[in-house]
């Protein structure tokens, strides 16, 4: 086989990437890559990759995927686990031969810090307040960190941790550069991020996948594998928390549980403060209309999220009486809409981007978006995704694509458009789920250019290269002769589909000449 017969053989080895790639997360501790194979086939996902091992006591209860401009090869992956912790990954991409895109072959742990410190009573550990309630990436905003990751416990404590690139002489520092970085167990103020490089040994970094993700954990680390969390504002807040959400700018917290209604804290005003104590809420909302008997539903809110592009002041809650309250903290305490909708409790809402819609899951298996192109004058309820079984227990929505990813208590991944309600895939992952998000792909090789590369080295006359056909096009060109060789000119062939209609046309020609001859 010839030069170009073995490059093309090559390229043609090269397998192509997925579609689409999904994570998702169970009460294991375990998180499934979910992959869609080229061609949008979604009659095909399975999972393909596993990070982790199973552990009940790591199990993860929140998810959050950050890649700054959808960027395959820097994905910071932010997992809530047991006990308070949490957790982070970056995936370990490995480059085929032969290929010009890389693939994910796993995870590595580039760092994890502690969410709350915790509780001692009666001599004993308390972990069941420190289990993470909500889990939230905020990027840019107020202050020197433009990446920080907000938390919240069940016992009201939210922390915010910053991200803080060390450099030194222009580049990352790693922990072995003499950063002077420490475990996350022994300092209390950060958690450290280390490359698996040369130079890094006194760095742990933990892997996953064995011996194998050490060597790849210096590449996977990217921007993300250097530098270190900082703890920035630690402050108590409400008990029994059930969900948190931060607004977009960052400055805002909104936390709501059992007993409790809507609350509103500013985290500047937290970090100013000299005590961890929470300084008074600046929004505290009441419970909405009573009913027909006069009767007062109990404070139980069970789902927090703002709508984005209303200057952070529109706020949407679920309550487990199956109801969702718009809050406008301009117009008061009160919600200024209310809509009942199902009959079971609200567990998930997660709002478009540009806010004219936001989805909402409950108890029941049921997926549905809230209109709020008229809000808060006017909300209504619609868009209703079918297929589903078990409890919502967390939804994805594609940053580019209209698609949305649901995952419920059956143990399946679904995926739906958002724009026919059809369900694309359903996929069985063995575990019960907990968290789902959309993960970029790499970019599809450039198939054109590697055609064009192999036509370049192939003979086309059995004896003649490119370097032949480079040099008499610049002699052609600068008029000194013809091209190098007695080569002769491919010449362009018509398409099948025209020579058919060249053959269609004489067909018609000749039978209208020959009823002519018979008249």
């Amino acid at each position: 086989m010839g030069e170009g017969g073995k490059r093309k053989a090559r390229h043609e080895d090269v397998p192509e990437p997925p579609s689409h790639c999904i994570l998702t997360a169970d009460e294991l501790g375990l998180l499934k890559v979910t992959e869609i194979p080229s061609g949008n086939k979604w009659e095909e996902a399975a999972a393909k990759q596993r990070w982790g091992h199973p552990d009940k006591q790591q199990g993860i209860t929140r998810l959050q995927v950050h890649s700054p401009e959808w960027d395959p090869d820097s994905i910071l992956v932010a997992a809530a686990r047991g006990g308070g912790r949490v957790t982070l990954h970056v995936p370990a991409r490995a480059v085929a031969e032969g290929a010009s895109v890389s693939r994910a072959v796993g995870a590595v742990e580039v760092g994890s810090f502690r969410a709350a410190p915790p509780a001692i009573t009666s001599g004993r550990s308390d972990t069941s307040s420190l289990e993470l309630r909500g889990l939230r990436v905020v990027v840019g905003g107020e202050g020197s960190y433009k990446l920080r990751l907000v938390t919240c416990t069940v016992g009201g404590h939210v922390a915010v941790h910053g991200y803080d690139q060390q450099e030194e002489g222009g580049r990352p520092v790693r922990q072995g550069d003499g950063g002077g970085g420490q475990d996350d167990d022994d300092d209390e103020n950060g958690a450290t991020c280390g490359g698996g490089g040369e130079g890094g040994a006194s760095g742990v970094v933990r892997t996953w996948e064995e011996e194998q993700q050490r060597a790849a954990a210096a590449a996977a680390g990217g921007f993300f594998g250097r530098g270190r969390w900082r703890e920035v504002v630690r402050m108590q807040t409400l008990s029994n928390v059930q969900d948190m959400d931060v607004s977009s700018s960052g400055r805002h917290v909104a936390v709501g549980g059992d007993g409790h209604q809507l609350r509103v804290w500013d985290l500047t005003a937290a970090a100013s403060a000299s005590s961890s104590a929470a300084p008074e809420p600046i929004f505290a909302g009441k419970g909405g209309k009573p009913s027909r008997s006069g009767l007062h539903d109990l404070a139980h809110v069970t789902a927090v999220s703002y709508v984005p592009g209303r200057d952070d002041q529109l706020v949407l809650v679920g309550t487990a009486k199956h109801k969702l309250w718009l809050y406008d903290m301009r117009a008061g305490r009160k919600p200024q809409s209310e809509v009942v909708w199902g009959e079971g409790r609200i567990t998930v809402l997660l709002p478009q981007p540009d806010g004219s819609r936001v989805w909402a899951g409950n108890g029941r298996g049921q997926v549905e978006a809230l209109d709020m192109r008229q809000a808060p004058s006017r909300v209504s309820m619609g868009h209703a995704l079918k297929g589903s079984a078990g409890s919502i227990r967390s939804l994805s929505l594609h940053p580019s694509q209209p698609l949305i990813a649901s995952v419920s208590l059956d143990r399946h991944l679904r995926v739906h458009s958002t724009t026919n309600r059809q369900l694309l895939t359903k996929v069985y992952l063995k575990q019960a789920l907990t968290g789902v998000a959309w993960l970029p792909t790499p970019q599809k090789p450039n198939v054109a250019r590697g055609k064009e590369e192999i036509d370049e080295h192939e003979d086309e006359d059995g004896g003649r290269r490119a370097d032949d056909r480079t040099n008499g096009g610049v002699e052609a060109e600068n008029g000194e002769g013809e091209v190098a060789g007695n080569r002769s000119e491919r010449q362009p062939v018509a398409p099948r589909s025209e020579e058919k209609k060249k053959k269609k046309k004489k067909k018609k020609a000749w039978k209208a000449e020959s009823e002519k001859g018979r008249e």
